[in-house]
């Protein structure tokens, strides 16, 4: 069950896709609304790379600031939203970010139901408009965009977390040399193991490394698909950093 929003928030995850579209200039329809701040902001770039971190919650994330010190300086130099999670966990979360509709609407719980749903998520639109178009993720959930984007990287599932989000950074970096226009990709060490040293040093590590592999005009976009499930709150961050 979705939790319920008792802080104020700034926009919801179903917004994030038709942003993405505004940015890119190409036909989407969703419930959501486009971002007019990050639409602004990201006037002019051609590219566009969707961070997903799992359990990246927004009062976590301003308590640990001081460790997330590259993510932190992406947010100051660039725009931070307080985002509504639309969803409590990983699947439907993702699914509304990327086709901008509630989990009532899109029905996606589980990776099985990708293959029953009719809607298509920003990276197919994205896909069929000409825009080269990529995912980074899980194995699972990789494999449901097989013959539906340009280009899908499985990453499988291990018992080291930290080895498969160093996995999953060089296969979003081959991506960006193998010039994706619009690539999304998860990352997953704090939903495993909570706001740890160690975990938050590797996913703000891994954020920098993908920054710095773009070597043209792009736009980053960090969200949290949920916040930890321990929390009580609904509110994930949305960072959204231009790279010259």
């Amino acid at each position: 069950m979705q939790k319920k929003c008792l802080r104020g928030f700034d926009l919801e995850q179903i917004d994030i896709a038709p942003t993405i579209a505004n940015v890119l200039k190409i036909p989407f329809q969703s419930d959501g609304r486009p971002v007019k701040g990050i639409v602004a902001y990201g006037e002019g770039c051609n590219q566009i790379l969707l961070v997903v971190i799992d359990a990246f919650g927004y009062s976590q994330y301003l308590k640990s600031k001081r460790f997330f010190q590259n993510i932190w300086k992406m947010g100051c130099g660039g725009r931070l939203y307080r985002c509504k999670a639309n969803a409590d966990k990983t699947t439907p979360a993702i699914a509304s970010i990327l086709c901008g509709r509630k989990p009532e609407v899109h029905k996606i719980y589980n990776t099985g139901d990708v293959y029953k749903s009719y809607i298509k998520s920003i990276l197919e639109i994205a896909s069929e408009q000409g825009i080269r178009s990529a995912v980074v993720m899980e194995e699972e959930g990789a494999l449901t965009f097989g013959g539906r984007i340009d280009i899908v990287k499985p990453v499988k599932d291990r018992e080291d977390i930290i080895e498969f989000d160093g996995i999953v950074k060089e296969a979003t970096i081959e991506s960006i040399k193998e010039d994706a226009h619009l690539i999304v990709t998860h990352l997953r060490a704090l939903d495993k193991l909570g706001y740890t040293l160690e975990a938050i040093k590797s996913v703000d590590k891994n954020v920098l490394e993908i920054a710095k592999a773009y070597e043209t005009n792009g736009l980053i976009m960090l969200c949290g698909d949920h916040p930890p499930h321990e929390s009580k709150e609904c509110l994930v961050p949305l960072i959204a950093s231009r790279v010259a």
